[in-house]
């Protein structure tokens, strides 16, 4: 099998633009404030595969020594409803603590617990806001001068936005050798040339990504075995809807003129963009800590339609229209159930039959164990954290049955999330490989089985699917997969538990030979999304 994999979702800079940020490598000395200055992370956390908010899960020298050549880089302004929003009342302070005695946080600052404490107990409002704050700091190893800002009035989405790009495309084209940085006092205890001997994997590259512009410089970059970077945007609130609705079309048509275009937009993440309906995305044990339920599992705003369909660069009629510029597609995770369904009624289906054939993406999602969209939103209003629908994760943030379909109708593409919670286990309790595979042999039955699907849709099965890891994400990986450097073994995992089916399950899912099964592996590491670009990242500079 070819050593090469895709990765249709992460943040490959995230963590050193956050660590980066406000400091005196951005002010002071520019030069550093690149993706190729990681942080150091905690080894041991890494090597057990435990949550992932202090390790570096796709750095660009992760990418690079595990041999990711496609990466679909996504941009991410932190949304302030982590940190603000909602209430904390003093009756919640038995939940709270119970949250903290069950997170496995690590090292603590004993001060901030401190302050945290203090105000938990004096019950002043503002305390409180600033003990969720640092809760949620340490929840998610953010450094507090972040999160002060992300609470400041200075903080604006779209502007975060640009800065992030900025940060990306600094070091776009140049071959660089990384440098490392280490946090805080950690500095102090730590050998940078000793870490390097003991990590080279994860702390030594000298390499080289590109943001493309189009399908011919991703061909380009990856024959002269460099990283392909495609942009994409996670969460259509980094137009600044919360404080600017009405700029929002106008900052689509900016964003539609930038040199490197963007190719998707996760339209939906984890709190209210009042364009559409958010899906419950967050357990509802850490509630006290991140309120989401303004515009939760609602559909679509009179702008937020607006807006899809000049994202798609469509008129009132559903034509296209050049003068809206190229199409920027979306990505449906993290949509809420109605959304989609009104955006299959409405946008999907009536272009389809007129010949326009837009497809969908769904960039990292697991199975929800649903058939039907209709079974999804029943749903969707009695989501416990406890459930599982035949060992799925039923929750309308996972793709149903009749959306995995609505994708291999479309051409569209699907992305394996290797969150352990998305693929519907929380506590370790089964295989990694177990997880992957079984999600995405549901989702390739729903196609198999499927009456709206043409022979020949069918046939395709494997071509609608690849990996989408939400590395950096925040998320509790897979623990045999929970980096870039270990998508070999999920790679060699797959192509054995594929082999292992017997042959009459094989010919049902159009495996035929041994040469099938590995042109099937190879299509989700890496061919699939590559050849999905040949098709729709056709732009003319």
């Amino acid at each position: 099998m070819k050593k090469r994999f895709a990765d249709l979702h992460c943040h490959p800079h995230s963590r050193s633009f956050h660590w980066l940020r406000g400091t005196r490598h951005e002010k002071k000395y520019g030069k550093r404030f690149h993706a190729w200055n990681v942080v150091v992370s905690n080894f041991k956390r890494q090597e057990k595969g435990k949550r992932a908010f202090s390790y570096s899960q796709c750095d660009p020298v992760k990418l690079w020594n595990g041999e990711t050549k496609l990466v679909f880089a996504s941009l991410y302004p932190f949304e302030k409803g982590f940190y603000m929003g909602g209430t904390v009342e003093r009756s919640k302070v038995v939940r709270l603590l119970d949250v903290i005695s069950t997170t496995g946080l690590g090292f603590v600052n004993p001060m901030k617990w401190g302050q945290a404490l203090f105000a938990l107990f004096t019950g002043a409002p503002t305390l409180f806001k600033s003990s969720r704050a640092f809760l949620q700091s340490l929840l998610m190893r953010m450094p507090i001068r972040r999160v002060k800002y992300f609470t400041s009035s200075k903080y604006d989405y779209y502007d975060e936005l640009l800065v992030e790009r900025d940060f990306l495309f600094k070091k776009s084209g140049i071959q660089t050798t990384n440098q490392i940085f280490i946090p805080g006092i950690k500095r102090l205890f730590k050998s940078k040339r000793r870490l390097r001997r003991n990590y080279p994997d994860s702390l030594n590259a000298d390499g080289k990504f590109v943001i493309c512009k189009n399908f011919d410089e991703v061909e380009k970059t990856i024959n002269d075995d460099d990283i392909a970077m495609i942009l994409t945007i996670e969460g259509l609130h980094a137009l600044g809807t919360d404080t600017a609705p009405q700029k929002a079309e106008e900052r689509i048509l900016e964003m539609k003129k930038w040199p490197q275009p963007v190719f998707f937009i996760t339209i939906a993440h984890h709190f209210n963009n009042y364009l559409l309906g958010h899906a419950h995305s967050i357990p509802n044990s850490l509630r006290i800590l991140s309120d989401q339920e303004e515009g939760m599992n609602e559909s679509f705003s009179p702008p937020g339609e607006r807006v899809i369909k000049l994202m798609l660069g469509l008129d009132d009629n559903l034509e296209r229209d050049q003068a809206l510029g190229h199409r920027i597609l979306p990505d449906l995770k993290h949509t809420a159930v109605q959304s989609r369904k009104w955006y299959y009624d409405n946008i999907i289906d009536p272009c389809a039959a007129k010949g326009d054939v837009i497809p969908i993406i769904m960039s990292h999602v697991g199975y929800s164990g649903w058939k039907t969209l209709q079974e999804s939103i029943d749903y969707s209003a009695h989501e416990n954290d406890d459930d599982l629908k035949d060992g799925f994760y039923p929750w309308n943030i996972n793709a149903c049955g009749e959306d995995v379909v609505k994708v291999a109708k479309s051409g569209g593409l699907i992305g394996l999330c290797f969150d352990q919670r998305i693929l519907g286990d929380k506590k370790d309790k089964r295989n990694s490989i177990d997880l992957i595979f079984n999600n995405l042999m549901a989702m390739i039955d729903a196609i198999v089985e499927s009456d709206e699907l043409s022979a020949q849709q069918k046939e395709k099965c494997w071509t609608y699917f690849t990996i989408g890891t939400d590395f950096e994400g925040y998320i509790d990986p897979t623990q045999d997969y929970s980096n870039s450097l270990e998508l070999d073994d999920f790679g060699k995992d797959l192509m054995s538990k594929i082999s292992l089916l017997s042959p009459q399950k094989k010919a049902g899912y159009y495996l035929n030979n041994d040469e099938d099964v590995k042109k099937a592996v190879e299509g989700i590491c890496f061919d699939n999304p590559y050849e999905f670009l040949r098709k729709n990242f056709q732009f003319q500079e």
